[in-house]
């Protein structure tokens, strides 16, 4: 299996030109130690790189003017998912792309001065471009699903995931979302990561500041009906598995509504 490397820096985003169509992987590290949250994209036709570039920006930010932006991203942007890395562990990310021009994007950089169109890298899909690719994505021996429930918004996830296994991210919210896990402090129950985004959320100071262990790694957002498979050698211990992306029908953040689970890497 050809696989793709995909390196993100303060410097910019090093990737391959071209790569064939079908299911490909990517290999996906960060030279910054903060990492990067690196997602490939497919924009809709006719609007400038630019105006896109803005949407993006101005959907994460605040308010009604974020809200109406990150709906024109959800329509505009066609998320095949990526990865979220630190600058120690890396992320092997598979997806299924048809013939066609994909933009690569650094989440994390979103906000900086520096995160303008003439930094997006391109990279074209095309038939014969390489090895060829599978046809369909790989087998995973983990699925977690992204689902809205009686409940609310949930992650349908195991309780135990293996470290370096291959888990297959699925999308069913009905908008963009992302699916990420972060250690935690030993211990910490499902109630602290709830009054954590809580604190979060209103600008307030966490009740355990020292909650969060390391920075996020996984599946960067991915479109509503979309599946990746993603892999990372994650140091066992506890992790939360969960998102600081809004939900567009409450504009409140999907944490805040209980999107948010415990999980134990072996």
């Amino acid at each position: 299996m050809q696989i793709y490397e995909i390196v993100a820096g303060p410097g910019g985003i090093k990737a391959p030109d071209t790569v064939p169509t079908g299911a490909v992987t990517f290999h996906i590290q960060a030279t910054d130690p903060e990492g990067a949250w690196l997602g490939i994209v497919k924009l809709a036709a006719g609007i400038p790189l630019e105006k896109h570039v803005e949407n993006l920006r101005t959907a994460y930010g605040y308010g009604p003017e974020a809200m109406a932006a990150s709906k024109a991203v959800d329509r505009e942007f066609t998320m095949l998912g990526g990865g979220a890395v630190t600058g120690r562990t890396s992320v092997t990310f598979t997806a299924e792309l048809t013939e066609g021009t994909y933009h690569l994007f650094d989440y994390r950089r979103v906000k900086d001065d520096g995160f303008t169109a003439a930094r997006i890298p391109a990279v074209r899909a095309e038939a014969g471009a390489g090895p060829a690719a599978a046809t369909a994505l790989p087998e995973a021996s983990v699925e977690i699903v992204q689902c809205r429930t009686d409940d609310g918004p949930r992650f349908s996830a195991p309780d135990r995931i293996p470290s370096g296994a291959a888990i297959r991210i699925t999308n069913d919210l009905g908008q963009y979302n992302e699916a990420i896990l972060m250690a935690v402090k030993e211990g910490a129950t499902s109630e602290d990561v709830a009054a954590f985004f809580a604190a979060k959320s209103e600008g307030r100071k966490p009740p355990m500041t020292d909650l969060i262990r390391a920075n996020p790694v996984g599946c960067v957002p991915l479109s509503h009906g979309r599946s990746a498979v993603v892999t990372a050698d994650l140091t066992p211990g506890p992790y939360v598995l969960t998102t600081w992306l809004t939900d567009f029908t409450t504009a409140r953040m999907f944490a805040v509504e209980g999107m948010h689970q415990m999980v134990t890497v072996d």
